[in-house]
Formats: structure tokens, sequence, C-alpha cells
């Protein structure tokens, strides 16, 4: 069971209504969330039931405070969502930064109207909801990614409501402010699916789906080791990264030879997909065949390499440490498991 806030806004400047508020109504109170990534998860995880709790909040630094001052008061939800009105947008978008600035086009509903004024000594504030890791896995509705949340009151409650959430004593949850645009570009139906499909993707750690490359000689395999300037530096991999929209796992295998290494290659189907967990997210790996386009290039020229300072051939028979990154030692093992270096010659 999953207890969920989600607010929104009354009308405010010289708007009579406000989708961000009427669209709480539309919201089920109650539903089920099963997880969006079961087809790429190593287990599988039951469903979520979830339950609505909705809030309309003014149009003022008292609306802007309230779930703060809830928090604050030992409210707990497993997750919240702010909803807003965006006047200029035409699709809905996802805001992931709250910046550290109160400045007001038009005054409030309670007739405050300030300029340039900082929210708190803290700078800008993100959210920990990796949602960028959604974009491969769509939601069914149409969306878009901002950093920009404005400098009004939608941007002041995200940034109270993070800030609060930050401090020390108070249970951090995961939170997210959701700007709509007017009714001409957006349904309470299109919402509400929206809403919904916001917080499934909320509850459950997100699966992304990331490609390695094999290149084998004779009973050797080639790994790399990660730059200093990269994540998990140090850490010895397959050669590889995230598959794109739109983009099928050899698309991507071949686009990450060429972008990190400098190599021309082409790849074969995947050979089988390991799994493990990073500390936001999980990694479904799948390994795919790689052919160099050129036999005779040097591949410890590193004249071309942007995420890698180190490459090395590894015997298949070869124990020896190696700091490894995620489950990528695993796939040493099923290769010896299964013969696979003889069997691919």
């Amino acid at each position: 069971m999953a207890q969920v806030l989600v607010t929104g806004f009354e009308p405010f400047g010289n708007n009579q209504r406000n989708i961000s508020m009427d669209v709480l109504s539309s919201l089920p109170k109650a539903f089920n969330c099963p997880d969006p990534w079961s087809m790429r998860r190593a287990r599988e995880l039951e469903p979520i039931q979830v339950t609505v709790d909705s809030m309309v909040l003014s149009v003022d630094e008292k609306g802007s405070t309230a779930v703060s001052n809830l928090l604050l008061a030992g409210h707990e939800w497993d997750l919240i969502v702010h909803l807003g009105l965006c006047e200029s947008c035409t699709v809905p978008r996802i805001e992931t930064r709250a910046q550290n600035t109160l400045s007001m086009r038009i005054p409030d509903n309670s007739g405050r109207q300030v300029f340039e004024q900082p929210l708190s000594a803290q700078g800008d504030l993100f959210v920990s909801v990796p949602v960028k890791t959604w974009v491969k896995n769509r939601l069914e509705s149409v969306w878009e990614l901002s950093t920009d949340a404005g400098t009004f009151i939608c941007n002041e409650t995200l940034y109270r409501t993070l800030y609060t959430l930050s401090m020390p004593g108070v249970d951090s949850k995961p939170c997210l402010f959701i700007h709509l645009p007017d009714y001409e570009e957006c349904s309470l139906e299109q919402a509400s699916t929206l809403i919904q499909e916001v917080i499934q993707r909320m509850l459950f750690r997100p699966v992304v789906s990331v490609v390695g490359g094999l290149v084998t000689r004779n009973r050797s395999y080639l790994v790399a080791r990660r730059a200093p300037h990269e994540t998990h530096p140090g850490k010895w991999e397959f050669p590889g990264g995230k598959v794109e929209i739109e983009e099928t796992m050899q698309q991507a295998v071949v686009r990450e030879f060429k972008e990190e290494l400098g190599w021309d290659v082409t790849a074969k189907p995947s050979v089988g997909v390991w799994h493990h967990e990073l500390e936001m997210f999980d990694i479904a790996l799948n390994i795919l065949p790689v052919e160099l386009s050129d036999e005779g290039l040097d591949l410890m020229d590193s004249s071309s390499w942007t995420a890698h300072d180190a490459l090395a051939w590894r015997a298949i028979d070869d124990d020896s440490p190696l700091d490894w990154l995620g489950s990528d030692e695993h796939i040493v093992d099923w290769m010896r498991e299964t013969g696979y270096l003889s069997k691919s010659k």
C-alpha cells in the first residue's frame, strides 16, 4: 500500500479555472500500480495499491509552504506530486529543478509581489527521482523534461517541499512537480492518465537497458577501464552504454564503440542479459558480440578514447582479481561454463 499526496492550485491572475485544481477530482482515490519495468527486471514485483490524498493550494506564500509545514508536523506520504498550470506550455512538463529565486511578474493571490528574492542559502534544489531513466521506457502520455519551473508560486512550492524533505529528522520521499498546459492543449482525462503513470514510475525502481560489446580473440576477451572523469572510475567493463530512444541494441553498441573508442564495428544479436543494481536504478545489461571493421586497427591507440583510460586482453582462464563493474564478471563466468569462446570460433 502506498499513500500518495497530489496537490493542485486554485485559479490565479486572469484565469477563471486552473487545470491543476480541476484534475484532482478526476483522479481515482485508489488504483493498482503494476511494475512498469516488469519485462526487463530480473525478478517479479507485486503490484502496489495506491491511495491518493488530494490538496488544493492557495496561490501565495501560505500555499507554497502548506505541504512543507505538514511534513514538519509529522505527516508522511510515500511520494508527493505537485501540479501547476503553465499558461505557455503545449505539453506537460516534468520539472526536475527548483530555482532558488522568487520573482513575480504579477502579484500572488494575497497581493504579494517580490523580485529576485532568494528562497534559501542552499542554491537550486533538484529532485531525487531518476526521471531521465523513464525516457526509454516511455509513458503512454506525451510529456517533456524541464529544468525551469519558473520563479512564481509553482517553483516556490517545489523548492520549499524539497528543502523540507532534505532536512534532518524529515523522512525523505520522492517528490516531483508537473506543469500542465491549459485546457486547449490538455484534457482532464489526459492529465489524470499522465499523473497515474508518473506515480507508477515513482513507486518502482527503474530498469535501464544497456549494452556491452564482446570483442574476442582466440581464447581472450577485451575489457576496458572507466576513466577518472566517468561515473564508477577505475571499474572494468565490457565497453558499451545506454540504449537510446528508437535505437536497437545493435545500433546502440555500434554507436557507443564509435563514441567511446573511435572504432567502427558491426554487432551481432545479444547472447544474453545480466542484471545488477545501482543506487538509483537497476541495470539490464545485454551482451552483443562485436567485430572490428578494420582488423589492422591498433586497439591500444588511446587518441580517440573518451570514456576509458585502459584496455586489456584477458584470457578466459585468467582468474586474477579485477575490479569489475556491476554484473560484468558474471559474463566471464558464463563464457567459461558454456565454452562460449570455443564454440564461437
